[in-house]
């Protein structure tokens, strides 16, 4: 959803001046850009014919007509170039070979895509020097391998920067990410920075960054400064730490971020003791995963602390596979809660009866607990879509009258 907002804003953008209708204007593509464009080409292997409108012919000399390009309608530079596969069409059908170094060429390209085709053991192309005004990069899922460090310090002008999923092997530190200044989003999931010991300090760093995902990356127990709520503004609204072998001392560099966070994802590292009140004074806070860590304590009591602030704005849930015990509470007073998962952990007691008050309620997991007694009346439920309510083994039930026909006793 943030490239689709990133590309609407670089589309009605008067400065960078994408031509809407490809190639409908009077002013067609520079010779020299369009001589590189084909040189990145041959560096390609493309098994699918997807760059057929790549070409040096007469009907195909406008390379502001090609796939995946756009160009400026006043200057006819190439400020666009997209061909990601979902782009190409087929997910199973991705460009192959190498990056050429003609790329860089494209002086004036602010939108960059190449994420999820096969460029399986190269490596990263050095923009040092090159692509000064480049905003929106994205090498996601491509075979990158080596080194992360210097090559990307340069482009200083980058809101957006996705490199997940590749195979770096050489990443120690962080620090040419301070060059970055303007960065907004950043994901670097999926790569091996155990090694990396500042990547805590990337938002303290980055004041406009509201995006940082940092999911399966290796990431170690950190111990940040205590005076770091103190440190210059933050803006960030989206944190996903999840699958990382972090520690319960990640909870107090949360904390230091403010109140600003909205979609907060921690799950699957190894967090123990009770689940911070902290929380309840996150009052945009609509998505919180805490699910598969070794949390404890009682879930009625951490549910008061999050109500402090918070319930009017969470809708979504996730504390499933972990130690929380208590009955379970009352979640009517979280009036815009869409989606629960509790599943696997150890809450007792009767379903309450004022569960179908959750009339917005989309998915329910209570499985794997030791609940007894009579479910609540499911027609009131308008919006359930998922229901398990059965053991570890999670039965699934789709149908609210097929439900019904399972009785209205139900034991763990």
């Amino acid at each position: 959803m943030m490239s689709s907002f990133f590309l609407f804003f670089l589309l009605v953008d008067p400065v960078s001046g994408f031509n809407l209708g490809v190639g409908d204007g009077q002013i067609q593509c520079i010779g020299s850009e369009r001589q590189a464009l084909l040189n990145f080409k041959q560096g390609l292997i493309d098994d699918y014919g997807h760059l057929s409108s790549w070409g040096s012919e007469e009907a195909k000399r406008d390379c502001c007509k090609w796939r995946g390009i756009q160009c400026s309608f006043q200057t006819g530079h190439v400020t666009m170039l997209d061909l990601h596969v979902s782009e190409l069409g087929d997910s199973n059908k991705p460009l192959r070979g190498k990056i050429n170094h003609s790329l860089l060429e494209l002086q004036h390209l602010n939108y960059l895509d190449l994420s999820c085709n096969d460029f399986q053991g190269t490596l990263l192309p050095n923009f040092n020097g090159s692509l000064s005004k480049l905003r929106y990069l994205n090498f996601s899922n491509v075979g990158f391998t080596g080194t992360l460090s210097y090559q990307l310090r340069n482009l200083s002008s980058l809101h957006s920067l996705d490199l997940s999923y590749n195979n770096f092997t050489k990443v120690e530190n962080l620090e040419w990410l301070s060059h970055l200044s303007y960065l907004e989003t950043l994901d670097l999931s999926g790569n091996s920075l155990g090694k990396v010991s500042d990547w805590v300090h990337i938002v303290k760093n980055h004041p406009y960054l509201t995006n940082l995902h940092l999911r399966s990356c290796d990431l170690a127990t950190i111990i940040p400064p205590s005076n770091s709520r103190a440190n210059s503004p933050i803006s960030l609204s989206v944190l996903d730490l999840s699958s990382n072998n972090l520690s319960s001392s990640v909870f107090q560099w949360v904390f230091s971020l403010n109140s600003s966070l909205v979609h907060v994802n921690l799950s699957y590292n190894q967090l123990e003791g009770t689940i911070p009140s902290f929380f309840g004074n996150f009052c945009r806070l609509h998505t919180l995963d805490l699910a598969g860590n070794n949390l404890t304590g009682s879930l009625p009591v951490f549910l008061e602390h999050l109500s402090v602030c918070a319930e009017s704005s969470l809708e979504i849930l996730r504390l499933g596979m972990n130690q929380l015990h208590g009955s379970l509470p009352d979640f009517t007073r979280f009036s815009s809660l869409k989606e629960l998962f509790v599943y696997g952990n150890q809450l007792n007691g009767s379903f309450p009866e004022t569960f179908s008050q959750l009339s917005g309620l989309v998915v329910l997991d209570v499985a794997g607990n030791q609940l007894t007694g009579s479910l609540p009346d499911l027609t009131m439920f308008p919006s359930l879509k998922k229901l398990c309510i059965f053991g570890i083994g999670f039965m699934v039930v789709w149908d609210l009258d097929l439900a019904l026909a399972f009785g209205d006793f139900w034991a763990f």
